[in-house]
C-alpha cells in the first residue's frame, strides 16, 4: 500500500513540475523573467524531492520508476493546454489559396475575422493573400474554417512581438 501510495506522489509531483517546466519556458520566450525565475524555484524544488524519493526506493518500487515516466508525459500534455489557454500572444498568418481565396476571405470576415488581401504571384502563376492578425488561442478556429473551404490551402504564421490599432479578432466589436 505504502509502495502505490509513493507511486502517486511521484506520478502527481511530476505532472506539476513538468507542467511548471512548460509554463516557465513559455516566460522566458516572453521576456517575463521574474515569472519564470519565480515558477522555476518551485519546479526545481518540486523536481528534486519527487526525484529523491524515486532514486530512494530505486530497487524496491519499479512502479515509482513508471509513474515518473507516466508524470512526465502527462506533464508535458497538461503543460502545453495551459500554456496555450494563457497565451496572449499575437500571430500574424498569411493564407494562400489560388482557386478559393475570395470565399475564405467571405467567411473569415463573416465570421469575425480582420483580413488584409493582397495579390501575389506564385510557382504557377497569380495568387490572393489573406493576412489575418490574431490571438494565437484563435489559430485552431482560423485553420478550421480555411481548410473546411480550401485543404489545398497554403498557411504559414508566425508571432508578433508588437501591435498597434488594427483590427483584432475576438478583441473589438464587429
Amino acid at each position: 500500500m505504502q509502495m502505490l501510495l509513493w507511486s502517486l506522489v511521484i506520478f502527481f509531483g511530476r505532472i506539476i513540475d513538468v507542467s511548471l517546466g512548460t509554463i516557465r519556458i513559455n516566460f522566458i520566450i516572453r521576456r517575463k523573467k521574474f515569472f519564470a525565475a519565480f515558477i522555476g524555484f518551485f519546479e526545481v524544488t518540486i523536481f528534486v524531492a519527487v526525484i529523491a524519493r524515486v532514486i530512494q526506493d530505486l530497487n524496491n518500487n519499479i512502479y515509482g520508476i513508471f509513474a515518473y515516466g507516466a508524470g512526465f508525459a502527462v506533464g508535458t500534455l497538461i503543460g502545453i493546454t495551459i500554456s496555450d489557454k494563457l497565451s496572449r500572444d499575437l500571430i500574424s498568418t498569411n493564407i494562400i489559396s489560388t482557386t478559393k481565396a475570395d470565399k475564405i476571405e467571405e467567411c473569415l470576415r463573416r465570421e469575425g475575422f480582420g483580413a488584409t488581401c493582397y495579390n501575389g504571384f506564385g510557382k504557377n502563376g497569380n495568387v490572393k493573400i489573406i493576412n489575418v492578425v490574431c490571438r494565437q488561442n484563435y489559430f485552431p478556429k482560423l485553420n478550421k474554417i480555411i481548410f473546411e473551404i480550401d485543404p489545398e490551402t497554403f498557411i504559414t504564421s508566425h508571432t508578433l512581438e508588437n501591435q498597434r490599432g488594427g483590427f483584432l479578432y475576438g478583441l473589438k466589436k464587429k
